[in-house]
Parts: C-alpha cells; sequence; structure tokens
C-alpha cells in the first residue's frame, strides 16, 4: 500500500455514489494528469441469448452504468485485492466492504501527500485542504482515489458505453474551440 493507516482514519460508507454489483461490475478507469474517470456497472441484465461460445460481458450484458468524475485528482491506484483476500487491506478491519464506495476521513493517504509538499523548495500547504480519499470495493480489485470531490451520473446501457462517453468527457476537454 502507499499508506500506513493510523488511529485516525476512520471509514464511512459514500452513499452518494451508487455501489459497484457484486460479481462483474468491470471496472474501468480513464485518467490524465488533470482529469480521472470511473465507470462500472451498478446493475447487470443478460441479453437474454445463450451460446456455447464464450460471451465477453460487455458484449452480452446491459445494466445501469456508473461514471464517476473525480474533481481535480491528486492521487489514485488499484491493487488487486478481491472479495475474497479484502481482509489484506489495511482498513479492513475498520468496517471495510466488498461492493461498496467509502470516503476515509482524517486519510493518512491525505496527510502523506501534505508531508510530501513540504519536499519542494516552495510548498502549498493547502493544496489538499478539500481532498477526500474515496475507496471503491469491486469483485477483483479496490480503487482508490483522492480528490477534492466527485460528480456522479448513472444511465441504462453497457461498458462499452460508458468507456465512449468517457473518452467523450476528456475530448472535450481537450478541443479546441471552433472559429466561426
Amino acid at each position: 500500500m502507499l499508506y500506513t493507516p493510523d488511529e485516525r482514519d476512520q471509514i464511512h460508507e459514500e452513499r452518494d455514489v451508487p455501489f459497484p454489483v457484486p460479481g462483474a461490475p468491470l471496472p474501468s478507469i480513464l485518467a490524465t494528469e488533470e482529469r480521472l474517470l470511473l465507470s462500472y456497472y451498478s446493475e447487470i441484465r443478460s441479453s437474454g441469448t445463450h451460446s456455447k461460445k464464450p460471451v465477453l460481458v460487455n458484449d452480452g450484458f446491459t445494466g445501469t452504468v456508473v461514471i464517476v468524475d473525480f474533481r481535480s485528482p491528486a492521487a489514485f491506484f488499484s491493487v488487486p485485492l478481491s472479495n475474497e483476500t479484502l481482509e489484506a487491506h489495511p482498513l479492513a478491519y475498520r468496517g471495510l466492504l466488498s461492493y461498496r464506495v467509502f470516503r476515509v476521513e482524517s486519510s493518512s493517504l491525505i496527510r502523506r501527500l501534505i508531508a510530501a509538499q513540504y519536499v519542494h523548495p516552495r510548498p502549498f500547504p493547502g493544496a489538499y485542504e478539500s481532498a477526500k480519499h474515496y475507496i471503491f470495493t469491486f469483485h477483483d480489485s479496490v480503487f482508490e482515489a483522492v480528490a477534492n470531490g466527485v460528480s456522479v451520473r448513472t444511465f441504462p446501457g453497457s461498458i462499452r458505453d460508458a468507456q465512449n462517453e468517457m473518452l467523450e468527457l476528456l475530448r472535450a476537454k481537450y478541443e479546441p474551440a471552433s472559429r466561426g
């Protein structure tokens, strides 16, 4: 892990963000230095077609897709801790559960980022004043991010739809304004 929690780290379920579906939420991450987007299923429905060939969940399933847009991301990482190995996470004993979204109050990760500012010749002490530490627990991974907040969009569709939407959100930021 990138941080070692202490007695000050407290986790709380983030009820404003839909929980990932158990099983195959298929999280996808798209990031630049300035933007961080995460998508996953919060509900899955089968297309009803059955085949003897293996089917990619992307192709045969739709459901409720969530896109989380992190405001002013400062850090993020994903670790391969599954629902069976989640107890290896350093905050597991604080109530971390599978298929949930959490916010960490008094986060040691944020405190570590603040301390790193002071290595710089001209530190900016308020850089992480508004930062929040989020944890998303999926079936086969745990995703963590530090950002100033999140906006959430849900819609019916597939993960492929979500990935296309994420690319469009990223493109919109970098496309120059049209000249007329």
